[in-house]
């Protein structure tokens, strides 16, 4: 693999070849441009407004039980409060590489020769999506608190609600800025009209930013995913940020004793028809011999109010699902970079 040429900027005439510390400003000017928007192939997006063209790469579902702790009986339905949709941009960016603002190496035969497509691709693009992997300039992390490593831009946020209302909260940084700048060592490209080596330019250098979002499409290197374990296929993953999980609290049976005592009152009112019968003899001594018998029958009716008051005391004892203060796991999202 040829190495990139570059002059001495202790004495600016002499050319050198490239290490991999030097070409550390390339890879700089990269990334600082592939960070300077939001949007464009590479980059994530949490519920962004519009899904078109982009590839969902992961969700993460924050639910929470209906009742409040110690609500009993209840069932064991859950509501979801949010769904929190991840997605990459994996389309195609457009290049406008000229052999102007290609830089020159040396070849195998030590000629100093423009560089070819596949030797940018396997020389500085392929260290630049190594860079951005580690933590560069551009890359994401899923965690609570912003990293302490350079300067991180919030880009999302991902909640886990509490029945209380209250919120457990993660989010999608992105890194804006290293923690310090690398030395400025520049390639070289070759001009045609004077026939000399001359530094490129960082506008120059930027050219090749939709060259690195069209390699991580293609070899997958900085492509994304978010799932509680790592992919199991399409190459080597690791875990960028903290692990966010989804907790609600747990059901369980539960039983209970109570006790219930009220006083009722109520009147009651009927009409009642009872009926007599009966023989009436009279006896009365007088001077004579007559002996009288009556028999006769008298129906009467009487209307009565009745009002009766009771109390009563209950006590019972039953079994049910209860929502209690412990918390239970429910699921877990993590955010995955692929580097190999």
């Amino acid at each position: 693999m040829a190495d990139i040429v570059l002059k001495q900027t202790s004495s600016g005439g002499v050319i050198q070849e490239m290490d991999s510390s030097d070409k550390d400003y390339i890879e700089h000017v990269i990334l600082t441009d592939f960070n300077s928007l939001d949007s464009g192939v590479g980059t994530l997006a949490v519920n962004p407004a519009s899904t078109s063209g982009l590839t969902l790469i992961g969700s993460f579902v924050d639910t929470k039980r209906p009742d409040a702790v110690g609500t009993h009986p209840v069932g064991t339905s859950v509501t979801t409060v949010s769904t929190f949709n991840f997605y990459q941009d994996l389309q195609s960016a457009s290049e406008s590489i000229t052999n102007a603002i290609r830089p020159v190496a040396l070849d195998d035969s030590a000629n100093i020769q423009r560089m070819s497509d596949s030797e940018v691709n396997d020389d500085f693009i392929f260290s630049t999506q190594q860079n951005l992997y580690g933590s560069g300039v551009g890359s994401y992390k899923l965690q609570p608190s912003a990293p302490t490593d350079g300067t991180w831009v919030s880009k999302g946020t991902i909640t886990d609600t509490k029945i209380s209302g209250g919120t457990n909260t993660s989010q999608l940084w992105r890194k804006s800025a290293p923690a310090s700048t690398p030395t400025t060592v520049r390639p070289l490209k070759f001009v045609v009209s004077s026939g000399s080596l001359r530094e490129m330019t960082d506008t120059e250098i930027k050219k090749f930013t939709p060259r690195l979002r069209n390699r991580i499409v293609a070899n997958g290197i900085g492509t994304y995913k978010v799932q509680a374990n790592a992919p199991t296929s399409g190459g080597t993953w690791v875990q960028m940020g903290d692990t966010f999980t989804d907790t609600r609290h747990q059901v369980a049976n539960q039983s209970y004793t109570s006790s219930f005592s009220n006083t009722f009152t109520n009147t009651f009112t009927n009409t009642f028809a009872g009926f007599f019968s009966s023989t009436y003899n009279r006896f009365q001594a007088f001077t004579g011999s007559f002996i009288g018998s009556f028999s006769g029958s008298r129906t009467k009716f009487f209307t009565g109010t009745f009002t009766g008051t009771f109390t009563g005391f209950f006590t019972g004892s039953f079994t049910g699902l209860t929502v209690q203060s412990s918390t239970e796991n429910v699921s877990s999202a993590k955010l995955w970079v692929r580097v190999a």
